[in-house]
């Protein structure tokens, strides 16, 4: 199989960012690649199965544990055959308020168009910010 153009990549990361805001499971499963390997910042994940359950179980989990979540996503140029994606969450506890958390993921789309590796990144606050709302909210995880 021939590599993907940068708007193949773009278009093929675009539909996985989206398919993601929207707890899309099995949407974003079609665009993993069956080995794909993510690196977050809890270690790495292998498998496509193994990295859609861990979307999903985060998610199921953030609207177990909060009154209102929403998700949003913006992808950047293409570089490569990798897209980066900030994804922002929106987390409301009632009471508290909302919070807003961002990161940033690279996802390296293969030959196959199919996304290949997924790389996590924290951006600088966040992680930080994120757990003094839910020590402040008496959240534990």
């Amino acid at each position: 199989m021939s590599e993907p153009t940068a708007s193949e990549v773009q278009a093929i990361v675009r539909r996985l960012a989206a398919a993601l805001d929207a707890d899309d499971f099995a949407a974003a499963r079609a665009l993993l690649h069956d080995e794909c390997v993510y690196v977050g910042p809890t270690g790495i994940l292998r498998g496509a199965e193994a990295i859609v359950g861990s979307y999903a179980e985060a998610s199921a989990w953030a609207h177990r544990t909060f009154d209102e979540v929403r998700y949003e996503s913006e992808a950047g140029p293409a570089e490569g055959g990798t897209v980066p994606v900030t994804f922002t969450d929106y987390l409301l506890k009632a009471g508290g308020g909302w919070h807003r958390y961002r990161c940033r993921q690279d996802f390296a789309v293969g030959p196959g168009g199919r996304v290949a590796r997924i790389v996590h990144h924290d951006l600088p606050g966040e992680r930080e910010a994120l757990e003094a709302y839910f020590r402040e909210q008496g959240i534990e995880r």
